[in-house]
C-alpha cells in the first residue's frame, strides 16, 4: 500500500513540470473570442473534426491540445492548410471557426502516461519484474 502510494506520488511529481510548461504556453496565448460550447457542437457534429483529431483533440494527427497557434493563425491555417490530409474550411463562417478554436482551447490537456516518461517506465518495469 505504501509502495503504491509512493509510486503514484512520484508519477504525479514527475508529470507536474510537463503539465505546467504546457499550461504556461497555452496561457501565453490571448483568450479565445469564440463560444466554446457552440464550438464543441461544431467540432463534434457539424464539421466532424473529431474524426481525425479525436473528441478530446489529443489523439489523431496532429494533436490539437494543447493548442500552440494563436487564434488568427489557427483561422488562417484551417482556411488554407499546409498539409495534404487537412481539408480546407475556407467556406466556413469566421465566427464558426473562432468558436471551434475556443472549444479546442477549453479542452484540458491530459496528463502524460507513465509509459511515456522513461524514468517512470523503468521504475514500473522493475516493479513488475519484482512481483
Amino acid at each position: 500500500m505504501v509502495k503504491t502510494t509512493l509510486v503514484t506520488l512520484t508519477l504525479l511529481l514527475l508529470a507536474l513540470p510537463a503539465m505546467t510548461a504546457a499550461q504556461q504556453a497555452q496561457a501565453a496565448l490571448a483568450a479565445p473570442t469564440g463560444d466554446a460550447k457552440r464550438g464543441k457542437t461544431l467540432f463534434d457534429t457539424t464539421l466532424r473534426c473529431y474524426a481525425c483529431h479525436g473528441f478530446d483533440g489529443q489523439t489523431g494527427s496532429p494533436r490539437l491540445v494543447p493548442m500552440a497557434r494563436a487564434e488568427d493563425a489557427f483561422l488562417a491555417y484551417v482556411r488554407k492548410p499546409a498539409t495534404p490530409g487537412m481539408p480546407s474550411f475556407a467556406t466556413i463562417a469566421e465566427q464558426d471557426l473562432r468558436d471551434v478554436y475556443a472549444h479546442i482551447r477549453s479542452i484540458p490537456q491530459a496528463a502524460p502516461t507513465p509509459e511515456s516518461i522513461p524514468l517512470l517506465k523503468g521504475i514500473l518495469d522493475k516493479r513488475t519484474k519484482a512481483n
